[in-house]
């Protein structure tokens, strides 16, 4: 198992709402994830991927971005 590792903050420096995973090619939905106070957030994953991360925050235009390719470490 491996973790992605990540920081979203809005202008103002509070954390977002949430953070959106999906695999890349698909669409398909992986995960949600909610920052801690400082914006900080991770995602545990158990197999390669290329993703696609989304940033949603209350007020504020989603932003995605990607695609990432993760690998394990063997």
């Amino acid at each position: 198992m491996a973790t992605i590792n990540g920081r979203a903050k809005r202008f103002n420096g509070a954390a977002i709402d949430y953070v959106l995973l999906f695999a890349w090619k698909t669409g398909k939905y992986l995960g949600k994830e909610i920052p801690n106070a400082a914006g900080n957030w991770s995602f545990n994953y158990d197999n390669n991927m290329i993703v696609g991360i989304t940033y949603v925050a209350d007020g504020c235009e989603p932003i995605t971005h990607g695609p990432y390719e993760f690998v394990l470490n063997k």
